[in-house]
């Protein structure tokens, strides 16, 4: 009696495939928390935008939206500012980022950039009802004026790290999604 070529293969494939997808979830998420240590010093300077929209174009959200949550919790835990107030709007801008990347990964690249440079004002936005419940209406518009700079800024640093880095990281991401595709060209 003779044992199928074949039944190891798939048995060990039930057992690497998820391993795999674990580890790489966990080293996309490592990138995407340090760069923005590294980067903290200059305001509104980081990675972080280009990074969830090439993850959520690339990844299916069942492994995407959990690196985002990840990220969330860590930022918040690690940096201190764990804020009843504040998190879900973390929450809230971080997971919209993953969903409209997710489904403009069909579409032309304008429309991905463009939404890039949108959602810098969308995030700086999302702060303001919690700045309302800390110190009241009042402070609607003062606060919104003083952090318009700092939302084109973010928009600036979006355009310019989706422009230059985006279909880079998602050709680089493919790759490590499926080894199979890529092709090496030797002359």
């Amino acid at each position: 009696m003779s044992i199928p070529s074949n039944m190891f293969s798939s048995k060990q494939e039930r057992i690497t495939q998820p391993l795999r997808q674990i580890t790489l979830a966990a080293m996309l998420l490592t990138v995407l928390y340090v760069q923005e240590l590294v980067l903290s010093s200059i305001p509104n300077v980081q990675l972080t935008v280009v990074l969830i929209i090439v993850y959520g174009a690339t990844l299916p959200l069942a492994m995407s939206l959990p690196i985002v949550i990840g990220y969330v919790l860590l930022d918040n835990l690690l940096l201190g500012s764990f804020s009843i107030l504040y998190t879900p709007a973390m929450f809230f801008s971080w997971i919209l980022l993953t969903l409209v990347a997710y489904a403009l990964r069909n579409r032309r690249f304008i429309i991905i950039l463009l939404f890039s440079i949108f959602f810098a004002f969308l995030y700086g936005w999302s702060f303001i009802p919690a700045k309302i419940i800390e110190q009241g209406i009042n402070i609607l518009w003062p606060y919104f004026l003083a952090d318009l700079p700092f939302e084109a800024i973010m928009a600036l640093n979006n355009a310019i790290t989706v422009l230059f880095f985006y279909r880079h990281l998602k050709t680089i991401l493919q790759s490590l999604i499926d080894p199979a595709s890529i092709s090496i060209d030797l002359e």
